[in-house]
């Protein structure tokens, strides 16, 4: 038993997040580990990209707004947390569906 998700529900939710997501890469006719090194990258280049636009339209509205700095700043970190973790996990879906799927 995992004292972090006692009842297996996070799981078998990363388990469904999984088998969607893989469906879609079969359907998008990912079939090398070529084609998945390109979509890593791809998404490596979007969240990298996303993180820049988030933090220079933070800084840009921290500016124009300075009273209301903080909450500007709060959800510009929660955005950038959430971005990363998101790619974060999708590059962890694709790695898996390397493993499992393609060798």
């Amino acid at each position: 038993m995992n004292l972090n998700d006692p009842f297996g529900r996070m799981a078998s939710k990363y388990e469904r997040e999984y088998e969607g997501l893989r469906e879609s890469f079969q359907k998008m006719g990912i079939n090398t580990p070529d084609d998945a090194q390109t979509l890593q990258e791809k998404l490596q280049r979007r969240g990298n990209w996303g993180v820049a636009i988030i933090a220079t339209l933070t800084l840009v509205l921290s500016f124009i707004f300075p009273e209301l700095l903080f909450l500007i700043l709060l959800c510009g970190a929660v955005a950038v947390f959430w971005l990363i973790k998101t790619t974060a996990k999708s590059l962890e879906y694709v790695k898996r569906y390397v493993r499992e799927e393609l060798q």
